[in-house]
């Protein structure tokens, strides 16, 4: 739908805000609305008190007119006794008057400012409603309560009932409450307008603090799904290098297949004529030389053969477990011949307390063949090359360390990729095989610059349960 498709163009915090503005403008109608209703519920209570509160005045007052009469009081004295009585009505908040009916007169008023008898039109000067909205023509033509509105615009009840005239009397009067509710209505009207203000300060506040909690929510929400997403991309890059690195493999294993088939006879076919032809007394010291150079390039091809073929072959680690010290022993004894003939001192730190670790033996030796060639090439004439194996936690760690050229960010990034190589007649195998072989068993390699000056190789193999008992 065209909505959905607008949402998802807009920014989250756009999408909140817009969220939170229509939030807010339900709630505040939803407090004016019930705010009012709470007013006019209350207005009405107070029009039903009032209501009420006239009914019990004259509850009061009309048994003691009723039983004056009965007494055979003259009409006359009634009315005076009457006006007494209600001089001082006013203060208390009601208005009494007593009505003539059949002279349509105010015979009695507590109001001052009027004399009575005055005509009954005085008494109410605007119109007089019943509380079903219809106006009352004929001031004495109702019987209950109404109301009007006076002119100063307060609002008034009036309550009008007829008293049991005794018989023989020509008179017919009414007793008459009235009540002034301007004063509450008013108090009423404030007390609306700070209810509002209340409300929707109140509901700001809680829109305002549900639009933080959601915005809060909403980015632990989205920072879950970005951790989710980079997790994910992280995983797929992973499988992504895996899968290239697959292929990698599978196209080294064809091509070294191939070279493997087609090189080998005719290699060891040179290197045997020109083995043959180097014993010869025939050659001078010029030929002698140039010959051993060749075989010295059939040789070098022979390797980066052997290099490629091991650098394809899988690791299958061996079922029953090694020392890892034991392997460095044999690679240190082969080793040493070259160490001595450039000069080099080992200085190797054994682990007494590391366990045997399942190892595929022929793959781990040869690690440990090119990271000593490394260390040995690399390192200038009576050098120091330090070999240190330890145990870290739940892993072993082997430390090959050697002096060398500073590390620059480049082979940092490329120092273990395939092919790889600084050395002008270097194949870019070794360092690579090393990183292959030990991720193979589940470990890490990383290359480094020491405090001291020294360029370190750190392998970490993990140790598992198998491996300790």
């Amino acid at each position: 739908m065209p909505w959905k498709s607008l949402i998802r163009r807009q920014k989250p915090l756009t999408v909140s805000l817009v969220s939170f503005l229509l939030m807010l403008v339900i709630v505040v109608i939803i407090g004016l609305v019930g705010g009012r209703h709470i007013i006019g519920y209350l207005q009405e209570q107070l029009v039903q008190h009032g209501m009420d509160h006239n009914e019990e005045v004259i509850a009061g007052i009309r048994p003691v007119l009723e039983k004056s009469l009965q007494d055979a009081v003259r009409p006359g004295i009634v009315i005076g006794e009457f006006q007494d009585f209600i001089e001082h009505a006013e203060p208390f908040g009601v208005r009494l008057f007593l009505v003539d009916v059949a002279r349509r007169q105010v015979i009695a008023d507590s109001r001052r400012g009027q004399q009575p008898p005055y005509d009954v039109k005085e008494l109410v000067q605007t119109p007089v409603r019943r509380f079903d909205g219809s106006t009352i023509n004929r001031v004495t033509d109702w019987e209950g309560t109404a109301w009007r509105k006076t002119s100063r615009g307060a609002i008034e009840l009036l309550t009008l009932h007829s008293l049991d005239m005794p018989a023989g009397l020509e008179e017919q009067w009414a007793l008459g409450v009235s009540s002034d509710l301007s004063e509450l209505l008013v108090l009423m009207d404030e007390l609306h307008l700070h209810l509002d203000g209340v409300l929707l300060l109140t509901y700001g506040l809680i829109g305002l603090l549900g639009f933080l909690v959601l915005r809060w929510v909403g980015r632990r929400y989205e920072s879950g799904l970005e951790q989710q997403v980079a997790a994910r991309t992280r995983e797929l890059e992973k499988a992504h290098e895996k899968l290239l690195e697959q292929a990698r493999l599978a196209t080294i294993g064809q091509t070294a297949s191939v070279l493997a088939h087609e090189m080998r006879n005719p290699l060891a076919s040179i290197k045997l004529a020109l083995s043959g032809v180097s014993r010869s007394d025939c050659l001078e010291e010029r030929e002698r030389q140039r010959v051993s150079l060749v075989l010295g390039e059939v040789d070098r091809l022979e390797n980066m053969l052997n290099e490629t073929l091991d650098y394809v072959r899988p690791v299958i680690p061996d079922e029953q477990p090694l020392k890892l010290d034991e392997l460095l022993d044999q690679v240190l004894a082969l080793e040493a011949p070259l160490l001595e003939e450039a000069g080099l001192t080992v200085d190797r730190r054994r682990c007494e307390d590391c366990p045997p670790i399942r190892l595929d033996r022929r793959k781990m030796l040869q690690v440990l063949l090119n990271l000593m060639k490394n260390a040995r090439e690399a390192e200038p004439e009576d050098g120091l090359v330090r070999v240190s194996l330890g145990r870290e936690a739940d892993h072993l760690v082997l430390e090959v360390a050697n002096r060398g050229a500073m590390l620059t960010e480049e082979i940092r990034r490329h120092a273990f990729d395939f092919f790889y190589t600084t050395k002008a007649r270097g194949t870019g195998l070794g360092l690579g095989l090393v990183k292959r072989v030990v991720e193979a068993h589940g470990g890490r390699v990383s290359l480094a610059e020491t405090g001291d000056g020294l360029i370190m190789v750190k392998l970490t193999l993990p140790l598992s349960r198998a491996n300790e008992e």
